[in-house]
C-alpha cells in the first residue's frame, strides 16, 4: 500500500473513523468524571548510611551494603509495618471497619490481617536513584486520612527499625549475661590456681629473685675460671719440684746459693793451703756441709710449698665446681617455676581480658536495648492535598485522544480490507491487470460525461485486455 492509497482510504471512510475517535474521547470524558477522585499525600525520609553506632561510636558497615535501600523499601511495604499502622490507628476496633470486615470477608481470618493488606494497596514507596531518599506516597478517597496513612507508615517504618536494632540487642545481653557468668568462674579458677602454685613453691617476686640467683651463677662462675686458671697454674709450678724456677728464684735461696759457693771456695783454699787435716780446714767442711743442708732443706720446703698450692687450688676449684652445679640446679627449678608461673598467669590475664572484654560487649548491648534512636530522619512530613492526584483527566484525555487515532485508523483499515475499493490507478493496475490510457480530472470529466457524472476529482480510463 502507497500512501497515495492510504490517504484515499482515509478520505473515503473519515466519517467512520471520525465516529469512532469521539467515541473514545467521550467515554475517556465518562469514566474520568464517574470515578471517584483520589487524594495522594507523600512523605519524605532520608537514611543516613554513613550513621555511627550511638553507643560504640563505630560506623555501621551494613548501611554501606548495595541491597540496603532496596532492603529499607521492603521494609516499608512489609506487612508488619501495615500492622503496626493498624494498631497505632487503631482501625481493627473501629466498628464501621468491623462492618466492613464482615461485609467482605463473612468473618474469616484475621481482621488485622485483612486491613493490613487492603492499606497496602494504596502505599507506593520509590528510593531515590542517587540518594539516599525514599519518596513514600499513600493514595486515598479521603485527603485527610491519606496524609494520616503516609505518616502512619513513616513512624511504623522508624519504628520498625529501632525495634529490630532493640531486638538484636536483647538477645545480644541475653548471652553475654550468660557468657559472663562462665567467664568469671574460669577468671576465678585460673586466679586461685597461680595463687596456689605461689604459695607451695614458695614464689612471690618471680623476677627478682631469679635475677639474685642468676647473679649468684654468674659470679660463681667467673670464680671457678679463676680458681682453674690458679690451679693449672700451681700445678705447672709443684711438677718443677725443687728445680721450679720459684724455688730456684727464691732470694733466700739464692742467697744461700751464695754463701755456700763463698763457703766451698774458702773450703777449697784452706785444702790446698793447709791439707784437709787442719782445724780450719775441718771447721769450713763443717761451714759448707751445714748450708748445704740447710739450702736442701729449704728447697725441699719451698717445693713442697708449691705442691700445698696447687692441693688448695685444686680443691678450691672443686669446691667451686660443686657450687656452681648447686647454682645451675637451683636457677633451672627458678625458671621452671617461672614458667609454670608464666603460663598460669597468661590464663589468668587471658581469662581476665575475656571477661573484660565481654562485660563491655554487656554494656553495649544493655545500652543498645534501651536506645531508642534511628538513623532514619524525616525530611517532610505527609500534609492533606488540596487537588486530587486521580482521575487525571488532561492526561487521560491525552490518551484517549492518541488510543482513539489509533482505533480509528484500524478500523478503517479493517473496513476498507472487508470491502475494497478501487480508488487509485495503481488500484486497476494492481488488481484488474488493466493498463491505464489516460486520466482525466473533475472538469474534463463532466465535459465528456456531461451533467450525469458524479465523481468528485476524477476518472480512470483503461484499454479493454
Amino acid at each position: 500500500m502507497t500512501f497515495e492509497q492510504f490517504i484515499n482510504i482515509l478520505r473515503a471512510r473519515k466519517w467512520i473513523g471520525i465516529a469512532i475517535f469521539l467515541t473514545v474521547i467521550l467515554a475517556t470524558m465518562i469514566i474520568s468524571i464517574l470515578l471517584p477522585k483520589q487524594y495522594s499525600s507523600e512523605a519524605t525520609l532520608a537514611v543516613d548510611v554513613k550513621a555511627t553506632d550511638p553507643v560504640t561510636g563505630q560506623q555501621i558497615a551494613g548501611f554501606l551494603a548495595p541491597s540496603y535501600m532496596a532492603t529499607q523499601v521492603e521494609m516499608i511495604s512489609s506487612q508488619n509495618g501495615a500492622l503496626k499502622v493498624v494498631d497505632a490507628l487503631g482501625l481493627a476496633k473501629l466498628p464501621e471497619a468491623q462492618a466492613q470486615f464482615m461485609q467482605a470477608t463473612q468473618g474469616r481470618g484475621d481482621i488485622r490481617v485483612w486491613f493490613a493488606d487492603s492499606l497496602l494497596k494504596g502505599l507506593e514507596v520509590k528510593p531515590s536513584r542517587e540518594s539516599n531518599v525514599i519518596n513514600l506516597t499513600y493514595t486515598g478517597t479521603d485527603p485527610q486520612f491519606a496524609a494520616a496513612l503516609a505518616n502512619a507508615f513513616t513512624q511504623a517504618y522508624i519504628r520498625t527499625t529501632v525495634d529490630i536494632k532493640v531486638a538484636a540487642a536483647q538477645q545480644n545481653n541475653v548471652f553475654f549475661q550468660e557468657q559472663l557468668k562462665s567467664l568469671q568462674s574460669n577468671l576465678e579458677k585460673t586466679q586461685q590456681k597461680l595463687s596456689e602454685y605461689q604459695q607451695e613453691k614458695g614464689i612471690v617476686a618471680t623476677d627478682e629473685r631469679l635475677d639474685i640467683e642468676m647473679q649468684r651463677l654468674n659470679e660463681i662462675s667467673s670464680q671457678l675460671v679463676g680458681a682453674q686458671s690458679q690451679t693449672f697454674d700451681a700445678q705447672a709450678r709443684a711438677r718443677g719440684g725443687q728445680s721450679a724456677p720459684d724455688v730456684l728464684n727464691n732470694p733466700l735461696i739464692l742467697q744461700l746459693k751464695g754463701l755456700l759457693s763463698a763457703q766451698e771456695a774458702k773450703l777449697k783454699e784452706l785444702a790446698e793451703k793447709n791439707g784437709p787435716n787442719h782445724p780450719h780446714y775441718r771447721q769450713a767442711l763443717a761451714e759448707v756441709t751445714a748450708t748445704q743442708s740447710q739450702l736442701k732443706e729449704l728447697m725441699q720446703q719451698y717445693s713442697g710449698g708449691l705442691s700445698g698450692v696447687a692441693g688448695n687450688s685444686q680443691s678450691r676449684q672443686a669446691a667451686l665446681t660443686e657450687a656452681m652445679k648447686t647454682q645451675k640446679e637451683r636457677v633451672l627449678e627458678l625458671k621452671s617455676g617461672r614458667a609454670s608461673i608464666d603460663v598460669l598467669q597468661r590464663n589468668v590475664d587471658n581469662a581476665q581480658r575475656s571477661y573484660d572484654q565481654a562485660l563491655q560487649r554487656f554494656s553495649q548491648t544493655m545500652l543498645e536495648s534501651r536506645s531508642d534512636q534511628s538513623n532514619i530522619t524525616i525530611l517532610k512530613s505527609a500534609s492533606a492535598p488540596l487537588t486530587h492526584s486521580k482521575p487525571r483527566t488532561v492526561l487521560n484525555m491525552l490518551l484517549a485522544s492518541f488510543v482513539g487515532t489509533l482505533l480509528a485508523v484500524a478500523s478503517i483499515l479493517i473496513f476498507e480490507l472487508l470491502n475494497r475499493r478501487v480508488r487509485t490507478k495503481v488500484d486497476i493496475e494492481n488488481y484488474l491487470g488493466l493498463h491505464v490510457l489516460a486520466e482525466l480530472g473533475k472538469k474534463d470529466a463532466k465535459k465528456l460525461f456531461g451533467n450525469k457524472y458524479k465523481g468528485k476529482k476524477r476518472v480512470i480510463i483503461g484499454e479493454v485486455s
